[in-house]
């Protein structure tokens, strides 16, 4: 084996970890020999903390102290009351990190540090970031976050990798238990270029189960009394048994869900209700529809017709849905792959991403695109779009703006995502301050705005003032909240990149410093004093990729002032 860098398919539902052993992937196995761990975490009295299907299983006991589908919450501000104590989702997320990471090494024989995780390809750069630091709070460096149905085609592609031909439009259909996402790929031997993508981050096969759920606890309190709602036991029983009643129905035409031992007022009966396939799939449909409208908008921003497709993957769990086959055949006149296993598929591109990255897969190369667009806020709260949805990553664009006051010699630039004309529209990125403007009349001075975005999705943002040469650079790392884990996770990726650059020594020393006074705020200082850190290590993050990018150590006067705030 060479290369110790893993790939992970952190799902919704379940999670799983694969390795390129010998130009084979191989799905690492958990403790139990499962090939998947449930994405499941349930805090156990006295600290212990269970992943997995551990968790699973005290779920139905203890349903109060159990977090499921953590994923859908990343990015949020959420706050989990889970076993007498306050959580955040990342801190739940890294209990799965953790658990994934130490069922690698026990299979593995090594220490892993570093790993390629999936998202979905609708996931912000809010979700991004915060899934980055769960693992980061596990020990693991994510090296790099590749969308979910660029892994599948990646794991497609190196199944052909050594067959010569012509271009192939490859379309990916990846339909799992908590987002859906579909991408167009180009794909010819050993490159892939993804054309455009689209998805949707809160529609997947737990929509589906909720849509099952609510109408068997209906039957239930109206034919046996039994309230589903108000009891979280018997909610919790519910859920599982209608997980695998609509899994069942994927084989069979009907099934039956039975609540045993659950008569009303202590009668020892044993409700049950039967589910029909059909009766299944019209609570499904608008679901499906939902992600056939998708995939037909990825088709038209792609601008490649159904005819032109050479290959159909499917994956995640819910693409086992006949529903799903039957009504994307109308739009997709093909069969899809057969070679593939949908669950596992993921999982497979992340170990191909993660021997790319590792250097173990020389000659082999994807090439993906922006999920969303990217820009700044200009005069009148409008959006001036640099980055385009779907534009090829790596992406650099420049754009020159100017003034909106006379003599005005700062200049704000507030960094935005998403497709709204306004500002207000999007997702706030961050904000920083250019000074030593030209002092002019409005209009006259020149001002180029940089965005640079990397495979891995991190965004460089740069500003400069054409006539007086006074510039900033900075990473922007997120929305701007006072999170002290946020700051800790930035103080360590600087001390990183720092470490893999070489720099004068006085950027060094300022390094250290900011470095070290980051992590005193952290464990000593206010809200105030962080933001304050935070500002000085973006400003300096901004250096460092630019004494990278131009090879030599480039100081530019970068202070607090200058840091997204």
């Amino acid at each position: 084996m060479s290369g110790r860098v893993i790939g992970i398919d952190f799902g919704t539902t379940n999670a799983l970890c694969a390795w390129l052993d010998a130009g084979r992937t191989v799905i690492i196995p958990n403790e139990r020999g499962a090939r998947f761990t449930p994405s499941v975490v349930s805090y156990a009295p006295g600290g212990e903390v269970l992943v997995g299907e551990s968790a699973k299983n005290r779920a139905i006991a203890a349903p109060a102290d159990t977090v499921r589908a953590v994923k859908r919450l990343l990015g949020t501000r959420t706050s989990l009351q889970v076993g007498g104590r306050a959580l955040r989702p990342e801190d739940v997320a890294a209990e799965l990190f953790a658990k994934l990471r130490s069922d690698a090494e026990r299979f593995l024989g090594f220490p892993v540090e570093s790993a390629v995780v999936t998202v979905p390809a609708s996931f912000s750069d809010a979700q991004r970031r915060s899934l980055r630091e769960a693992a980061a709070l596990a020990g693991l460096d994510a090296l790099r976050l590749v969308n979910e149905p660029t892994a599948a085609a990646l794991a497609r592609a190196w199944l052909d990798r050594q067959k010569p031909g012509a271009d192939t439009l490859v379309l990916v259909y990846d339909f799992g238990g908590g987002t859906f996402d579909v991408t167009v790929l180009r794909s010819r031997g050993s490159a892939c270029e993804v054309l455009a993508s689209a998805g949707d981050d809160r529609l997947g096969g737990l929509d589906i189960d909720a849509a099952l759920y609510a109408e068997v606890a209906a039957a239930f309190s109206r034919d046996y009394g039994l309230d589903a709602e108000g009891d979280l036991f018997l909610s919790q029983q519910l859920w599982d048994l209608v997980e695998r009643a609509k899994i069942e129905l994927s084989s069979r035409e009907s099934t039956e869900i039975v609540m045993p031992f659950m008569g009303p007022g202590g009668a020892l009966s044993h409700p049950s209700f039967t589910v029909t396939r059909r009766r299944l799939e019209d609570l499904a449909r608008p679901f499906v529809e939902r992600t056939v409208h998708l995939t037909a908008e990825a088709l038209r921003t792609a601008k490649v017709e159904p005819a032109e497709l050479g290959a159909l993957v499917l994956s995640g769990g819910s693409s086992r849905m006949p529903l799903v086959g039957e009504l994307l055949a109308h739009l997709v006149r093909r069969a899809p792959e057969s070679r593939v296993n949908f669950e596992e598929i993921v999982a497979s591109g992340a170990a191909v991403e993660a021997a790319i990255v590792s250097g173990d897969a020389e000659g082999f190369a994807v090439r993906d695109v922006a999920s969303f667009s990217y820009g700044v806020e200009i005069e009148g709260g409008a959006c001036a779009v640099l980055v385009q949805r779907n534009e090829s990553l790596p992406a650099r664009k420049r754009r020159v703006f100017t003034t909106i006051a006379d003599g005005q010699d700062t200049v704000e630039i507030h960094v935005i995502q998403g497709e709204g004309k306004k500002a207000g529209d999007n997702l706030s990125l961050g904000r920083f301050l250019l000074a030593g403007v030209r002092k002019a009349r409005r209009g006259e001075p020149r001002i180029l705005v940089e965005f640079a975005i990397d495979e891995s999705d991190l965004l460089r943002v740069r500003a400069k003032d054409l006539d007086t040469g006074a510039e900033q650079r900075v990473v922007v790392s997120g929305s701007g909240s006072d999170d002290a884990a946020k700051l800790a996770l930035l103080a360590t990726r600087v001390a990183e990149l720092s470490a893999r650059t070489v720099l004068e020594s006085g950027l060094a020393d300022e390094l250290e410093e900011a470095v070290a006074a980051a992590r005193k705020a952290v464990s000593e200082g206010d809200a105030a004093s962080r933001a304050e850190a935070r500002a000085v290590l973006e400003a300096l993050a901004g250096e460092l990729f630019a004494a990278r990018d131009d090879g030599v150590s480039r100081r530019t006067g970068l202070g607090v002032a200058g840091g997204a705030r």
